[in-house]
């Protein structure tokens, strides 16, 4: 009688989550869904720098006032970054690598 597979740590941990309590993996962008709730911070993938809150992006949206702060940079994928407006042509360059190699995506870190 043959064996049944058994997981792999790794696609336990995709599965399951990690640790005693089975948290979810943290894996992906800060810009997933989950992230996108009215107190998150938006930040450049480029430099790192503070754009925004979501609350206040929604509150703009809704009060008719569209314009543009930042840029919205799409990776071949369809998730898409936000970059200050001189840090679009390095975002591009860092979604380029991720297209190419389909890494997650470096970015850089958070600030204020």
């Amino acid at each position: 009688m043959k064996r049944e597979r058994h997981l792999t740590k790794r696609e336990r941990k995709d599965k399951f989550g990690r640790g005693p309590t089975g948290t979810p993996p943290t894996r992906g962008t800060a810009q997933t869904p989950a992230a996108m709730q009215p107190g998150a911070h938006i930040h450049c993938v480029a430099c790192g720098r503070h754009l925004d809150t979501v609350g206040a992006v929604q509150a703009r949206a809704a009060a008719g006032r569209l314009d543009e702060l930042w840029a919205t940079v799409t990776c071949q994928h369809g998730s898409q970054f936000y970059a200050c407006f001189n840090c679009v042509a390095p975002a591009r360059v860092i979604l380029d690598e991720h297209d190419r190699t389909g890494r997650e995506v470096k970015m850089a870190t958070p600030w204020h």
